[in-house]
């Protein structure tokens, strides 16, 4: 057995890699988002709904880690399938209904929680571009780019939601 060296790490698909390895960065930015959304549940009170649909989301996140970590393999594991791209969907129905129409866009921030929950938002971006430049070096299913897209769309409705619930104002961004 070769020796393990510092610059490298062992993937899910049993792949001994280097750190700046393009699936290993797709991973750090999966787990960067999770984290990002635990800090968020820690700004909400137990139960509350959008906390309980940010670990679900979590729960998601480590479903799509584990998918990547195993690109460039034949090993088995958990995907992400139509029903995690189904709960978004439901997600995103259910709170565009609470929320008014944007005719502008609008500044991130607001309270602490809808705050990080934009830039959560961004992180889910940027995770999807890292998404799309995996699936042309690797076989990947298309499903998790889809999944991606709709995550940034829910994240930030649910920034919106968070915000209107606790009575901050959203700024609207006007061209002058």
């Amino acid at each position: 057995m070769a020796e393990k060296r510092d610059d490298e790490t062992i993937l899910l698909s049993g792949q001994r890699v280097r750190k700046d390895d393009v699936r290993l960065e797709a991973c750090g930015m999966i787990d960067e988002l999770s984290s990002i959304l635990g800090v968020v549940r820690a700004f909400l009170r137990d139960g509350d709904e959008v906390s309980e649909a940010l670990l679900k989301i979590q729960e998601h996140l480590f479903i799509l880690g584990s998918q990547i970590s195993a690109l460039g393999s034949e090993r088995s594991c958990q995907k992400i399938e139509e029903t995690h791209v189904k709960y978004l969907d439901d997600l995103i129905r259910e709170y565009e209904k609470k929320l008014p129409k944007l005719a502008h866009f609008i500044y991130p921030g607001g309270a602490p929680a809808g705050a990080l929950l934009h830039l959560a938002r961004a992180v889910a971006r940027r995770v999807e571009r890292m998404l799309v430049a995996l699936s042309r070096r690797f076989q990947l299913d298309l499903i998790v780019i889809t999944y991606a897209n709709k995550l940034s769309k829910a994240l930030f409705l649910l920034a919106r939601y968070v915000n209107l619930r606790e009575g901050f104002e959203e700024k609207a961004w006007i061209r002058s």
